[in-house]
């Protein structure tokens, strides 16, 4: 496993974001441990390269992403916003600015491959909205999640406002955003949004290993989930249908569904090259 950095280094000496390749999987680490891994315009621009990478590279089956240090993200990073100039313009066009976050949170739903979140600390604010934005999350035994928007007198960013209600329900996610609290693992795991947690030492093998499984099924297959799941939060029904059966049809002509027959039939575990 070799780890790389498309982009100079950080004003630290260390890459922001490393990235490894193994077994199908593209291991995503943000690499801004003194800061708690907040995000900054950097680390979010080598997040889209990811995304691209895993988009592009038949290689990649699976994303993982996590967090070095004691956090996975403690969400944006107060300095970098602080620097921005918001008091340009209309209200209108102050607040309809749509900046990286935007363009990361849209990345992540139009991602070709599954993605995983192995959050190992503290994932607040834009960092619970990134946690949110992946299809499953491990989380740690010492872990800790929460908006905290509202107590920093803000509403909501990167996506939260839009996943946290399909994940554990609109009036939870009004409970959930009206306290801005933290929520321990546990209290995720019987939310929902959680899908297992693991003690702390044991969390990046175990999310690593459900990782290789996904790399190792149908590349296509989880491709057209991923597709649909998304197009049923956009289309109404009648359209969605017609959709589903076209993104199925298209599966079933490829070498991949004739192998998953064949194999079913064979009684032997199937081999998918995603063609």
């Amino acid at each position: 496993m070799v780890a790389r950095s498309t982009e100079p280094p950080d004003d630290t000496g260390e890459p922001p974001l490393l990235t490894s390749l193994e077994d199908g999987v593209l291991l995503v680490r943000l690499n801004r441990p003194e800061a708690m891994n907040a995000l900054n315009a950097h680390i979010i621009t080598l997040l889209l390269d990811a995304v691209d990478e895993a988009n592009e590279s038949d290689e990649v089956r699976a994303l993982l992403v996590t967090g070095e240090g004691r956090g996975f993200c403690a969400g944006a990073d107060v300095g970098d916003i602080s620097s921005r100039d918001r008091g340009a313009g209309s209200r209108r066009q102050r607040m309809d600015r749509r900046g990286l976050s935007g363009d990361a949170v849209e990345a992540f739903a139009r991602c070709e491959v599954p993605i995983i979140a192995a959050v190992n600390g503290p994932a607040v604010g834009a960092g619970f909205g990134l946690a949110l934005c992946c299809d499953v999350r491990f989380l740690a035994a010492s872990a800790r999640m929460g908006t905290i928007f509202i107590k920093r007198g803000l509403a909501a960013d990167y996506g939260a406002s839009y996943w946290l209600p399909r994940i554990v329900g609109y009036a939870r996610a009004v409970e959930l955003f009206y306290s801005g609290d933290l929520l321990d693992a546990e209290r995720c795991l019987e939310l929902g949004l959680a899908s297992e947690v693991v003690p702390d030492d044991q969390l990046l093998d175990r999310a690593l290993e459900y990782a290789r499984g996904i790399a190792a099924g149908p590349p296509l297959g989880y491709t057209g989930v991923r597709r649909m799941l998304m197009r049923g939060t956009e289309l109404p029904l009648s359209h969605y249908i017609e959709y589903e059966w076209t993104t199925q049809l298209g599966l079933l002509g490829s070498e991949d569904a004739r192998e998953g027959f064949r194999a079913f039939l064979e009684r032997r575990d199937p081999h998918f090259e995603g063609r």
